[in-house]
């Protein structure tokens, strides 16, 4: 492993739609993925400081019924090379505050199922 590599969970990338709140700033819609059961990198519209507190609310389907939240602490924030003059300029990598292992359950299963879809679309195509 690399020396700078500290990831410790399973990474799914899966855009969904979080709500972020704290950091003394109004709720506002944030992109959140690449998520593991203990961080994500999120893409949104404001910056946000290192160390800042954040609440996320985060649906995953196919549990779209149960909004999750899961408390987190800001560890990078950059500009969005991808989206620099887009509707989410900055991606800010936040850690959770403790591991969620029932996240990654749900990540690991909507991943699986976008998985099956793209092999079901490869194979009638």
């Amino acid at each position: 492993m690399d020396g700078k590599e500290r990831r410790h969970h399973n990474r799914y990338r899966l855009w969904l739609p979080t709500r972020i709140e704290g950091a003394g700033k109004m709720s506002r819609l944030a992109i959140g993925h690449d998520m593991s059961q203990q961080g994500s990198l999120l893409v949104t519209d404001q910056a946000l400081a290192v160390g800042d507190t954040i609440q996320m609310f985060v649906r995953v389907p196919p549990d779209f019924e149960e909004e999750r939240e899961i408390g987190a602490r800001v560890v990078r924030c950059t500009h969005n090379e991808q989206d620099p003059e887009g509707l989410w300029p900055y991606q800010i990598a936040v850690e959770f505050d403790e591991p969620n292992p029932e996240l990654e359950a749900l990540l690991r299963k909507h991943s699986d199922v976008l998985e099956s879809m793209t092999d079901s679309g490869e194979q009638t195509g």
